[in-house]
C-alpha cells in the first residue's frame, strides 16, 4: 500500500525528459469526459441529497425544511458517498495499485483512475455550497472543501496529475468519515446517546482508529512520496505556467495535510481526556 521507496533520488534526466515530452493539459478530449463526469457526479449527489432531505423531513415529522433538516440529510448524503468512495478506493489500493510502481507512472498516466479526481471534485461542489448556505459548516471544512477542489482540478485536467496517489487520497481516506457521520448524527440528537451510550462509545472508537490509521500512520509516507516528487517536478520546470499551477497543487496539498494533523490532534486530545473521566466515574461507583 505504501510506496516503495518512500524518498526517491532526484533524477534530472527523468524530470527534464517529462517537461520535454509530456504536455502540460491533458487532451480537450479527456477535459471534456472530465467535465462531464464532475458535473454529472455533482448533480446526482445534489438529486440524491433532495431525495433524502424530503426522507428525513417526514422521519422527523416537519412539515417545515428546518436547519435540522438540512443537517441530518447533509450527514447521510456524506455517510453513503463517503462509503462509495472509500470502498471503491481500498479495492483499487489493494488490487491494481503497485507499490514498487516506476517513478514515471507516479507522475503521469494512469487516465483510467481520472473518476477519483472527478468524483471528488463533483462531491466537494455539491458539498461547498449546501455546507456554507444550509449547514453552518466550520471555517477548516470550507478551506477543506477549496482545498480538495484545488487539488482534484489539477489531477483531472493535468498530463503529470499524479494520478497514482488519488485511490489513496481521494478513496481509501474517505472510509473514516463513515463512522464520523455516524457520531455526528449521535450528537445532533442527544437523546440516541442517553438511549445508546455503548453504541456511541463504540462509534467514537472506531471513527478514532480509522482517522488516525488512514489520515496520520498511512497518509504521512504516501504524501511524502507525492510531495517530494511534485517538488522535484515544480523544481526542474522552467514554464511559469506549469510552476504556477503545481505551487498551488503543492501549497493545496500542505493545506490538507496539516488540517489532517490538526484534526488528529484534536481526536487524540479527546482519547486522552476520556480515560481518567471514566476512571473519575468509577471511582466515584466504588
Amino acid at each position: 500500500m505504501i510506496p516503495s521507496p518512500v524518498f526517491v533520488k532526484y533524477d534530472s534526466a527523468l524530470f527534464d525528459a517529462i517537461h520535454r515530452d509530456v504536455p502540460t493539459f491533458l487532451p480537450p478530449e479527456d477535459h471534456k469526459e472530465a467535465i462531464t463526469w464532475i458535473l454529472s457526479i455533482a448533480g446526482a449527489i445534489t438529486l440524491f441529497h433532495l431525495v433524502l432531505l424530503q426522507i428525513v423531513k417526514v422521519w422527523q415529522g416537519s412539515k417545515e425544511t428546518t436547519h435540522a433538516t438540512w443537517k441530518a440529510s447533509y450527514q447521510l448524503t456524506n455517510l453513503l458517498v463517503n462509503l462509495i468512495l472509500g470502498c471503491v478506493g481500498i479495492y483499487y489500493q489493494l488490487f491494481k495499485i503497485k507499490s514498487d510502481e516506476a517513478i514515471l507512472d507516479r507522475i503521469v498516466g494512469n487516465e483510467h483512475m481520472m473518476l477519483f479526481s472527478a468524483g471528488q471534485v463533483g462531491y466537494q461542489l455539491w458539498a461547498l455550497p449546501i455546507g456554507i448556505i444550509f449547514v453552518g459548516e466550520t471555517k477548516s471544512m470550507i478551506i477543506h472543501h477549496v482545498a480538495v477542489i484545488c487539488v482534484g482540478s489539477v489531477t483531472a485536467f493535468i498530463s503529470s496529475g499524479f494520478r497514482y496517489f488519488t485511490p489513496y487520497f481521494y478513496g481509501v481516506i474517505e472510509i473514516s468519515s463513515v463512522p464520523l457521520s455516524v457520531m455526528n448524527s449521535f450528537k445532533n440528537n442527544p437523546d440516541w446517546i442517553e438511549k445508546y451510550p455503548g453504541a456511541y462509545k463504540n462509534v467514537r472508537l472506531v471513527f478514532g482508529i480509522t482517522f488516525l490509521l488512514v489520515r496520520v500512520v498511512l497518509w504521512t509516507p504516501i504524501y511524502w512520496n507525492f510531495v517530494s516528487l511534485a517538488s522535484m517536478l515544480l523544481y526542474s520546470s522552467d514554464v511559469v505556467s506549469t510552476q504556477i499551477i503545481l505551487s498551488i497543487f503543492i501549497l493545496a496539498s500542505l493545506v490538507l495535510t496539516i488540517l489532517q494533523y490538526f484534526w488528529a490532534s484534536k481526536i487524540v486530545g479527546a482519547l486522552v481526556k476520556g480515560g481518567p473521566k471514566k476512571k473519575k466515574e468509577a471511582k466515584r461507583v466504588d
